[in-house]
């Protein structure tokens, strides 16, 4: 079951300060957080601006945000890792991220960081959780990147 509600200014402030978005002013993330919407079979909450629309979602302690939001907002700083076009289809089909399938990583960053992942025509494609440091990744076989929120998965579509 899933409940919304309308958050006031003490909750938005304090929701607002578990947002993890690199790069965006604070002062603005107001403007995008005015309704939250817990879904306690997922046990997951999901943060809504004014339109009702899905801009951020949460993960382990913090919130993320939506490829939507990501695409909407280009002054976001996350770490960028290029698949091949080979991947391309099992990143959007929900498949974490393996080594063999990545063609270049555009920012240095640490294990378990929040990632952004990317097609070749630099479109992006999901949000992850890298397993390794992006110096680590190439020297790594296997799952490398988690696969938390892709293209056409139910955050995409706001069918929660």
């Amino acid at each position: 079951m899933s409940f919304r509600k309308e958050l006031g200014a003490k909750q938005r402030k304090k929701l607002i300060s578990s947002v993890y978005a690199p790069g965006f002013p604070s002062n603005q993330l107001k403007n995008h957080v005015q309704f939250v919407l817990n879904d306690e079979k997922k046990q997951m909450s999901f943060l809504l601006n004014k339109d009702q629309s899905i801009t951020f979602f949460s993960f382990e302690d913090m919130y993320l945000p939506t490829l939507k939001f990501i695409r909407m907002h280009s002054e976001l700083e996350f770490p960028i890792v290029q698949v091949d076009e080979g991947a391309v289809k099992f990143v959007i089909n929900g498949a974490d991220i393996f080594s063999q399938g990545i063609v270049k990583i555009a920012n240095d960053f640490t294990e378990n960081s929040i990632v952004t992942i990317i097609n070749p025509q630099d479109s992006v494609l999901c949000v992850g959780k890298s397993l390794f440091s992006s110096n680590d990744i190439l020297l790594k076989k296997g799952k490398c990147i988690l696969n938390l929120h892709y293209l056409g998965d139910r955050i995409w579509d706001e069918i929660i």
